[in-house]
């Protein structure tokens, strides 16, 4: 009779491996999906940055939640109204279109409520409105950030007006339209260190090959500088514009890209295509 084989012992509080519950691979795959998303989207010359500064310290880079990732009642109340599509993740902390690159300090300042992005449908660019005053974001007021409308991970617009609305009761005194300016320019690190191609009107993500005329190492000096406006108007502030932003998040390719997504694609070619055409359309 043969001697029964040798069985480990079990670790610790937990099951074997094989028998743990499939929702921890799941929510990590979904996190590490989340935190890949935006550092690949935010990516220029090949390294993450902050979408507003710059900054291409890993070590001071956050990812900042638009809808935090606490409020899974508010983002499913979103998918009701038609704000976000309904195939979007189930929880706000694990879509990249709900989260941005940004430095620490601007992180928290996003947080605290001191300054909001507006999406501008006519030049579909983001725009930093510093509604608090604070001295530390006028040189970012009025200017747009690194993000990139025809990205299929872009943030949705809809949710920065659920943002704007929360600073908006932080900063009650503050006059409701603030002067902006017409056609904002990019950030002024946008322009000087040459990440955004004017050519085919995109950002350039990866890193550039190296050039035997020039330091490697170099880095480009950024030199702050208050915002010059040039002409302004108030910025606009009423149902209309809201509906405009709709109906632009409606049409981005980020929209489209969620509901292929988080559609299931089990049917036959014939029978995925019949449910392409009538539930995300052409």
């Amino acid at each position: 009779m043969e001697p029964l084989p040798y069985l480990p012992p079990l670790p610790p509080n937990q099951p074997p491996d094989g028998y743990r519950e499939e929702r921890d691979f799941s929510v990590l795959s979904t996190t590490t999906a989340f935190v890949a998303g935006i550092e690949e989207r935010d990516k220029f010359h090949g390294e993450p940055r902050c979408v507003v500064c710059g900054v291409a310290n890993r070590r001071i880079l956050k990812h900042a939640y638009i809808i935090p990732q606490e409020e899974q009642d508010t983002w499913a109340d979103l998918q009701d109204r038609g704000w976000i599509p309904e195939q979007a993740k189930e929880n706000p902390r694990h879509d990249p279109r709900n989260g941005v690159l940004m430095c620490k300090n601007h992180q928290r300042s996003f947080d605290a409520f001191t300054f909001f992005i507006r999406f501008f449908p006519d030049i579909r660019k983001f725009v930093v409105v510093n509604y608090s005053d604070d001295a530390s974001l006028q040189e970012f007021h009025g200017k747009a950030i690194a993000l990139e409308i025809t990205d299929h991970h872009a943030p949705f617009p809809s949710l920065f007006i659920i943002h704007e609305l929360r600073v908006r009761g932080f900063h009650p005194f503050t006059p409701l339209r603030p002067d902006m300016p017409i056609n904002p320019a990019w950030q002024d690190w946008i322009s000087s260190s040459g990440v955004f191609d004017n050519t085919t009107n995109s950002f350039l993500r990866e890193r550039p090959p190296p050039s035997c005329n020039s330091d490697v190492t170099a880095q480009p000096q950024i030199q702050p500088a208050m915002a010059n406006m040039g002409d302004v108007s108030p910025l606009a502030y009423d149902s209309k514009i809201i509906e405009e932003i709709l109906a632009a998040t409606r049409a981005m390719p980020s929209w489209k890209a969620c509901q292929v997504e988080g559609t299931p694609w089990t049917g036959t070619a014939e029978e995925n295509i019949e449910k392409y055409n009538s539930d995300i359309g052409v």
